[in-house]
C-alpha cells in the first residue's frame, strides 16, 4: 500500500507515529480506511495532521471515513477534520453502529 501511494507516514526524527490509509472503492470515492497512531503519540495532532494531508491528497469531490459508534475519539477527530457525519451501517460490529462521515473537497 506505501509504493501504491495508497498509505502515508508520519515520521519524526526517524521514528514512526502514526499511518494512515486512502482508497477509493467506496462508490467511486476516496475513502479513509484506516487512522492509526501510536498510543504514545495520541492526543498530539498526529491523526489530524494524517487525515489533513490526505485531504489534499484526495482525488475525488468526495472524502468519506466511518467509525463505530463506541469510539467517541475518532468522531472527535473526524469533526476536528471537517468532516460530518452522513449516515450509518448496522450489522458490521454487533451491538456496534458503523458510522459513516463526508467531506466535500471541491464545489460540483
Amino acid at each position: 500500500m506505501v509504493q501504491q501511494g495508497a498509505c502515508i507516514l508520519a515520521f519524526v526524527d526517524g521514528q514512526a507515529l502514526g499511518f494512515a490509509v486512502l482508497e477509493y472503492s467506496f462508490f467511486g470515492h476516496g475513502f479513509i480506511s484506516l487512522v492509526c497512531v501510536a498510543v504514545e503519540h495520541r492526543g498530539k495532532g498526529v491523526a489530524l495532521s494524517l487525515l489533513m494531508e490526505l485531504t489534499q491528497r484526495c482525488v475525488t469531490q468526495k472524502l468519506f471515513t466511518s467509525t463505530n459508534a463506541s469510539n467517541a475519539s475518532a468522531q472527535s477527530l473526524f469533526s476536528r477534520a471537517g468532516f460530518m457525519r452522513s449516515g450509518s451501517v448496522e450489522n458490521l460490529d454487533q451491538g456496534d453502529l458503523e458510522l459513516i462521515f463526508f467531506k466535500e473537497l471541491r464545489e460540483s
